[in-house]
């Protein structure tokens, strides 16, 4: 049972301007449009990494009631943020985006690889 007796926080969309802003605010988020959501990709050291990553990653989603679509290849991660309640992008996602930097910023930044760019 649920004591907690504050009200449940609104979830909206977020209209261009909002995502936009929202993105300049992260490194290396790119908005998939088409998809109608936001994402990032990880290249770590070894595929140990990247599975504790992923438990990490797990933690915090389930923590803030926000799971993402997660992609493993090897040592890439890939992750994809939209609110499935908004069938869009909403200000949930950021905060999981910003979460997610901080934990590569404090646990994996020495264990990342540099990623190919196209």
């Amino acid at each position: 049972m649920n004591t907690d007796s504050s009200p449940p926080l609104l979830c909206v969309p977020l209209n261009t301007q909002q995502i936009e802003n929202g993105l300049r605010q992260l490194q290396g988020w790119q908005w998939d449009r088409e998809h109608g959501s936001i994402g990032k990709t990880w290249v770590f050291d070894r595929f140990m990494t990247a599975a504790e990553f992923f438990a990490q990653l797990a933690v915090l989603a389930e923590h803030q009631d926000h799971h993402p679509e997660v992609t493993s290849a090897y040592t890439r991660m890939q992750v994809r943020l939209w609110t499935h309640d908004v069938q869009g992008i909403s200000s949930r996602d950021f905060a999981l985006a910003h979460a997610l930097d901080a934990l590569v910023a404090a646990a994996f930044s020495n264990r990342l690889r540099a990623q190919d760019t196209p």
